[in-house]
């Protein structure tokens, strides 16, 4: 394998963004976090990341319009929604706009990093 998986990582915890990178950064993941909506729009018009592991809930601007815009400018990257919540209309929206799947926290990081080692 000669190039490393890319992850984007959008969670406005910067806890968060820093336990997943450490630990996907480990496993041989080339990791790239953002904050909010628009710093990861930013961060996908500057590059194509293979993975996005997108928060529903954001500040300003939500993860399923993030996930939107996302879709319109990179659609080959494949996301997926994170949250917190059981905010059942929000998830269905997020899979309504091309997120692959949900995956409710506290993450099972084993079972994220399956599902960024495998290819769609």
């Amino acid at each position: 394998m000669d190039e490393r998986t890319s992850v984007l990582i959008v969670d406005d915890s910067n806890g968060i963004c820093k336990t997943m990178t450490m630990i996907l950064q480990r496993k041989g993941f080339d990791v790239t976090c953002a904050m909010d909506g628009p710093e990861a729009i930013e961060r996908v018009k500057e590059r194509q990341f293979d993975n996005i592991l997108l928060d529903i809930r954001l500040p300003g601007m939500d993860g399923v319009e993030v996930n939107r815009q996302i879709r319109s400018l990179r659609p080959q990257s494949r996301v997926a929604m994170m949250t917190a919540y059981a905010d059942e209309d929000k998830v269905r929206a997020s899979l309504e706009a091309g997120a692959e799947r949900v995956f409710y926290k506290p993450l099972d990081m084993d079972t994220v990093i399956n599902y960024l080692q495998t290819t769609h």
